[in-house]
């Protein structure tokens, strides 16, 4: 102890407690501040995606409510030491006001000492680390920790006012300065807690500039670019989604969008660190919707995105949309989804606003398959209807804006020992091919991408049928009894006359069967195989002559090939069986 009276009066009278005492006001009203942030203003943690995680789901909430439990009690237990020190002063009665002191110090002790117990207890590291590996992070978390932190801190420098029983008064400057010296860990804080929780530091993002309409070619050009496009191999099945004027690589990355006419990027959104987190792109869910001019994504544990086309600008995200499940999306190029009871529900893809709901089938439909998909301007329900002679294909034209019915048409598929089955596929050029095998052959519908249901095309066969490919055109392969070749013929888009038929009888068997089929404006291009080597061939379709051919070399690894057409090009896209591999080359 110090044998001078007048220096143990002058430490006694120090401000020091004071101004720690305002330092930690402040950090405990900062502290309160980010509280209230995280529980009421800033976006909540997407955990409702997975029911395995609740006690993740209330965890910012339970750090916040102790956090405010914690400042509530400092603050309160300050008022009353203060409040006797006041006393004191004015009143002289020394004895109940260290009373009140000393209860002061004890109590603070107890808080600090269950304050610490309750940061502890949260397990709040490992809850963390858990979050930001499985979901997108958000400013929930980090500003809920934050302000633990800061409470925890200022309720020890009020413990220090509290435990002093005389101290003097400092100058307004030293008063000011503490509290600048509080405002800084607060400011501090809540900038690392926004930075910890800003999900787009994760994010590689590149948009584009509009892009300029160019015509597809109108017969086989020469190879203008060759991509081969990397694939994690520890993530495979990538895949590709053709947009009109170019196509989009779909990977659990994310996505991005290459110019249709040179195979340049034009704009991407991609996730960094997919490996170290959950939050992926799921690539069979990508869809483009030509209609509209967007391209959905769906991530795991964050939800659905929609990217502008053309720019790649973000339209949208939700958590959520009117869907039993993913794989209800409607196939085609406008979004909507149908249910498992047949009702259709139509989102806007360019701001994710429902538009309608269409009520459940109630005609002799309602208890068979039902087919449903979307041309540039409406949406289709397709079933097969009735029994025998009278089996029909019934298609129900709604209204893309609306939902309101805008047409239906029966196509006779009469079937007396088989029921008819109904099979529907949308092609990249936006026709919608329906097909239905009957006892009498086959007949297959193909509705226009853009015309109504009355300009239906129907194409009915005693053999069986297909849509090879359909454009500008379309080829079709009848095939009938006794043909010792089978036929390609171009029909008409407007009214499905036979306008060519292809003179296949006069090249090589092995050139007459095909692994990928496109109509061009003036040809058929063909892509055959022999002895392991590939060919483009081609057809003339005003005359249906062969015309130049070319060899193509494509991955070994291939199991697919596909045509489509896109503006300023041909391409052919080729990938193995788990789109481990994929190349992309493109004609001009």
């Amino acid at each position: 102890m110090s044998s001078d009276p007048s220096i143990d009066r002058a430490r006694s009278r120090s401000p020091l407690p004071i101004l720690a005492g305002v330092v930690g006001a402040v950090l405990l009203v900062g502290g309160v501040a980010l509280a209230l942030y995280s529980q009421f203003f800033a976006a909540p943690i997407p955990v409702p995606f997975d029911d395995d995680y609740p006690k993740a789901r209330d965890f910012p909430f339970h750090l916040v409510r102790g956090t405010l439990l914690l400042a509530g009690t400092v603050a309160l237990i300050g008022a009353v030491v203060l409040g006797a020190a006041v006393l004191n002063r004015r009143h002289r009665v020394d004895e109940r006001t260290t009373g009140i002191t000393a209860g002061g110090v004890l109590a603070m002790v107890a808080v600090l000492i269950g304050g610490i117990a309750f940061a502890v207890t949260a397990h709040i590291p490992s809850t963390y680390q858990r979050l930001t590996s499985t979901f997108a992070v958000t400013p929930r978390v980090p500003s809920a920790i934050a302000a633990l932190v800061l409470v925890l801190l200022g309720a020890a420098l009020v413990f220090v006012l509290v435990a002093t029983p005389t101290v003097a008064r400092p100058r307004v400057a030293a008063l000011a300065t503490a509290v600048v010296v509080g405002v800084v860990p607060v400011l501090g804080a809540a900038g690392i807690a926004a930075r910890l929780g800003d999900d787009t530091t994760s994010i590689d993002r590149a948009t584009a500039g509009p892009g300029q309409e160019t015509a597809a070619p109108a017969v086989l050009g020469p190879e203008r670019f060759r991509l081969r496009l990397p694939v994690d191999p520890d993530q495979p099945n990538a895949r590709i989604i053709t947009t009109g004027n170019g196509f989009v690589v779909s990977t659990r990355d994310g996505v991005t969008s290459h110019d249709g006419a040179t195979g340049t990027e034009r704009w991407h959104y991609r996730r960094l660190g997919v490996r170290s987190d959950n939050v992926g792109n799921v690539p069979k869910e990508t869809v483009a919707l030509r209609g509209e001019n967007a391209v959905l994504t769906y991530w795991e544990k964050r939800g659905w995105l929609a990217f502008d086309t053309v720019t790649g600008e973000l339209l949208w995200t939700a958590t959520d949309l009117p869907a039993d499940d993913r794989g209800s999306i409607v196939r085609g190029n406008l979004l909507a989804f149908v249910s498992h009871y047949g009702t259709v529900t139509r989102v806007d893809a360019r701001t994710g606003r429902t538009l309608w709901t269409s009520p459940q089938e109630s005609s002799a439909c309602a208890g068979t398959v039902q087919h449903v998909v979307a041309t540039m301007t409406a949406i289709y329900r397709v079933a097969s209807c009735g029994h025998g002679d009278e089996t029909a294909v019934a298609v129900t034209e709604l209204d893309a804006e609306s939902g309101e019915i805008l047409g239906w048409r029966a196509f006779p598929a009469p079937s007396r020992r088989l029921p008819c089955y109904v099979e529907v596929q949308v092609l990249d050029s936006g026709y919608v091919w329906t097909t239905c095998r009957h006892d009498g052959g086959v007949t297959d519908v193909l509705l226009s991408p853009s015309a109504p249901l009355a300009s239906a095309l129907v194409v009915s066969s005693e053999g069986h049928s297909g849509v090879l490919a359909a454009g500008n055109d379309i080829l079709a392969s009848p095939s009938l009894p006794g043909d010792p070749v089978r036929r390609w013929e171009i029909l008409s888009a407007a009214d499905g006359t036979r306008t060519a038929e292809l003179d296949r009888a006069s090249v090589e068997e092995h050139a007459r069967f095909t692994y990928a089929t496109a109509v061009l404006a003036d040809q058929v291009v063909t892509v055959t195989r022999q002895h392991n080597a590939y060919t483009l061939r081609t057809w003339d379709k005003r005359t249906g002559l062969p015309g130049p051919a070319q060899p193509v070399t494509v991955p070994s690894e291939t199991a697919a090939l596909r045509w489509t057409t896109l503006g300023g090009s041909l391409v052919l896209i080729a990938t193995d069986r788990d789109y481990r591999e994929i190349e992309v080359i493109g004609f001009g």
